[in-house]
């Protein structure tokens, strides 16, 4: 088992937090890249608007928080003598990955805190949004939500107060299956998510249509300016510990809203 780590943080874009600077991305990259067949197995450094985004795989080592504190200071260090300052809002989250299965990356831009939980909850409990939780056997057993608060959500029986208590402001940040944790979401102002594409996990096509069909405007990698409230989707393959991509799957005309 390998696990997907995504964190990201505002240190500074321009002009006035619209896009993360070249060279700090680079320098996230060059601090990943030292402990690939080490501490990790694995990198993709890249920008969401103004904020940095760090993706990487893992074995479980508690050490990860220590490298992810170093990849930040030197990364804030380097864009403040950028003349950069940021918020210093940063997020991360986890999820354990099967060789073979894949994982979908979804950042967002301009977005608010808890900005993922309404789209987790029509994914993986409408079945009008996703037909394979009734069709599918194991979908059918139903997830659990877990919030911020610490709020615990069993689905279908629990739907209703999970929805009741989104719509009072608790945020998912946790998705689970029968058998393994299958999304799992930053908190904070632009939050990323992590969400699992193997057994069972709903279909990426409707994933990405729940997503487009969301608050969020669906938008390529190098459109996600924070003017609006924009989701991008980058999708990997996991072998062996690698990333194998991304591909920029909101890259699409099927998304371009009209």
């Amino acid at each position: 088992m390998t696990t997907v780590t995504v964190a990201t943080a505002d240190l500074g874009g321009f002009p006035a937090g619209q896009k993360a600077h070249p060279l700090v991305i680079e320098r996230a990259a060059q601090v990943l890249r030292k402990e690939h067949g080490g501490l990790i197995i694995d990198s993709f450094v890249t920008r969401v608007g103004g904020r940095l985004a760090c993706i990487f795989t893992h074995r479980d080592d508690p050490r990860i928080a220590d490298l992810l504190t170093r990849v930040m200071e030197e990364c804030r260090t380097l864009a403040g003598s950028l003349g950069l300052t940021g918020s210093g809002e940063a997020g991360r989250a986890d999820l354990p990955v099967e060789t073979g299965d894949g994982v979908l990356v979804f950042l967002s831009s301009g977005a608010a805190e808890g900005a993922w939980s309404e789209a987790l909850a029509r994914i993986f409990a409408d079945p009008y949004t996703t037909p394979a939780l009734v069709d599918d056997p194991l979908l059918r057993r139903g997830f659990t939500f877990t919030c911020t608060d610490g709020g615990f959500y069993p689905t279908p029986s629990g739907i209703y107060d999970l929805l009741a208590h989104i719509d009072d402001g608790a945020s998912v940040v946790k998705v689970e299956g029968p058998e393994t944790t299958v999304a799992a979401a930053c908190t904070g102002a632009d939050p990323a998510l992590l969400l699992g594409t193997g057994r069972g996990c709903p279909p990426v096509a409707g994933v990405l249509a729940a997503v487009a069909d969301s608050d969020f405007m669906p938008v390529s990698l190098c459109d996600a300016v924070p003017v609006c409230t924009k989701a991008v989707c980058l999708g990997f393959g996991i072998h062996d510990g690698m990333l194998i991509g991304p591909a920029d799957l909101f890259d699409d005309p099927a998304f371009t809203r009209r």
